[in-house]
């Protein structure tokens, strides 16, 4: 159970960050009515799917790159962990992608039906796309911090 700092801020960070920024607009919803926007969902669509692309192409440098510290990492074990983490993010990313599609076609209809279903959903795929940010931020980080390691 020796897991250092840098670990649970990469394992956690992400979350946190994002089930605080749902229950804040979930809180305050009429100051973040605009997630459920057609222009806000837009862009969500937009910057997720670029990431998608983004953190599977890092990945395949990552898996094709016989350098020095992936081969440590390797070795010490978190490379598994590196791919995990690339993983769930990627996974996320296309999670956030297809409720942000899903909200823009069917925004109206689920306000007929409940509009705190409508709100509720929003404000999950914006808690999701937090996440995504950050860990992407994240991995970038220690994708350079391996390539700069490797110099």
């Amino acid at each position: 159970m020796n897991k250092s700092l840098g670990y649970w801020i990469e394992k956690l960070l992400a979350y946190v960050c994002g089930f605080v920024c749902v229950i804040i607009s979930y809180k305050y919803s009429v100051s973040f009515s605009f997630i459920f926007d057609s222009s806000f969902l837009d862009k969500v669509i937009s910057i997720s799917s670029t990431l998608f692309g983004f953190l599977l192409a890092i990945l395949t440098l990552i898996l094709q790159g016989n350098s020095t510290t992936v081969s440590a990492m390797k070795r010490h074990g978190s490379y598994s962990r590196l791919i995990k983490f690339n993983k769930s993010t990627v996974i996320s990313a296309i999670i956030t992608c297809t409720l942000s599609l899903f909200l823009s076609f069917c925004s109206t209809g689920i306000r007929v039906v409940s509009n705190e279903m409508l709100f509720f959903i929003a404000t999950l795929n914006f808690g999701i796309f937090v996440s995504i940010i950050v860990n992407t931020v994240i991995f970038t980080l220690i994708f350079y911090r391996i390539v700069i390691a490797d110099q």
